[in-house]
């Protein structure tokens, strides 16, 4: 495993310890007495459900392309891959790559499907769906703007992030719609250069096709577009949902204004390079937009404890549906074992 990968990741667990013992365990035991084992599990239905439709949306780019799954076999793929981009290093970029490019590897092992295709279908129902949680994201911030106080360095930090999330969003959307290919104009440029042309000058080919492949998503028509947005604000309609469940789950009556508002700090803070999973700057940043609403730092550490809970769980039930699509995590450590051990048998000979 990574080096990086343990480090943040145990930095991050550390930070939230940190914040348990400054809040108080007693509090926090206090605030997540109001849940109950049925709450909870109606908070992973729903996360499930967000998923489920999300899978949908993935399912309908695949149409595109000529490639029908299984409903079934379409949710768990699309579990493994929210699983991956949950635990790698999470940021709008990791979030766009990792797990739909383990989307793609499984849909090309399992159905044939050409890799570049599986990939183009997953980012192009994967832009439309951010683009979507974008639009409520600053409906959200713009509300709590009208709304609520909070010192204007968070606002101006909040609306800076919002809108370098918003650039990368809509040249993932425009690149594609205009043909414009800047990714294979770059590799090209670059494989101008003496050192860097012979690395590059089969990647353009591959990039080139790529872009070609997210193309033809646009190009098939309006009807596909539709279904995928729709999909889309039904699934970010959910997600929003959920949030308020919690708070209301947790004995705190929060308006829709607040709601919207806590659901953009959280999609902003997944959204942007952090740590995996954003371990601990999460927690920090529900915490800090808790108090700051009057809502009680205690209500934000519980709030995104049990939503950490909640993606936790689902990344533990995706862990046992990896092996069915061809990943096997220690069949590589059990191979090397074996030789170890036939190398200490000649040895002996």
């Amino acid at each position: 495993m990574n080096k990086a990968f343990i480090i943040a990741t145990s930095l991050g667990a550390l930070f939230v310890v940190l914040l348990v013992v400054i809040v108080g365990p007693s509090r926090l035991l206090m605030m997540v007495g109001h849940l109950s084992l049925v709450d909870f599990l109606a908070l992973v239905a729903l996360s499930y459900v967000a998923l489920f439709i999300s899978a949908l949306s993935f399912g309908n780019a695949l149409h595109v392309y000529g490639c029908g799954i299984r409903l079934r076999s379409l949710a768990n793929i699309k579990l493994i891959g929210y699983s991956v981009n949950y635990v790698a290093p999470s940021g709008i970029f990791g979030g766009f790559i990792g797990g739909d490019a383990v989307m793609a590897l499984i849909l090309n092992r399992k159905d044939g499907l050409e890799f570049k295709k599986g990939f183009s279908a997953g980012l192009s129902a994967k832009v439309i769906e951010f683009a979507t949680f974008l639009l409520f994201v600053y409906a959200g911030l713009i509300l709590g703007f009208r709304y609520f106080y909070m010192p204007p360095e968070i606002w101006f930090t909040l609306f800076i992030a919002a809108i370098f999330v918003g650039i990368v969003t809509l040249f993932f959307l425009i690149n594609p719609i205009i043909d414009s290919r800047i990714f294979t104009r770059i590799i090209r440029y670059l494989s101008r250069f003496k050192y860097l042309d012979r690395v590059l000058k089969n990647i353009s080919t591959h990039i080139n096709e790529f872009e070609r492949d997210l193309n033809l998503f646009y190009r098939k028509g309006k009807k596909y577009l539709f279904i995928s947005l729709s999909l889309s604000i039904i699934e970010t309609v959910i997600l929003v949902f959920q949030v308020w469940l919690l708070v209301h789950y947790l004995g705190i009556d929060m308006g829709f204004s607040k709601t919207l508002l806590v659901y953009a700090v959280s999609t902003l803070v997944f959204a942007l390079p952090l740590a995996p999973g954003s371990a601990g700057t999460y927690e920090l940043s529900q915490v800090g937009l808790f108090a700051l609403l009057g809502l009680g730092s205690d209500a934000g550490l519980t709030f995104s404890l049990v939503m950490r809970g909640v993606n936790l769980l689902l990344i533990a039930v995706s862990f046992f549906l990896v092996p069915r699509y061809g990943f096997h995590f220690f069949e590589k450590k059990k191979e090397e074992e074996k030789e170890t051990d036939n190398n200490k048998k000649e040895y002996r000979k």
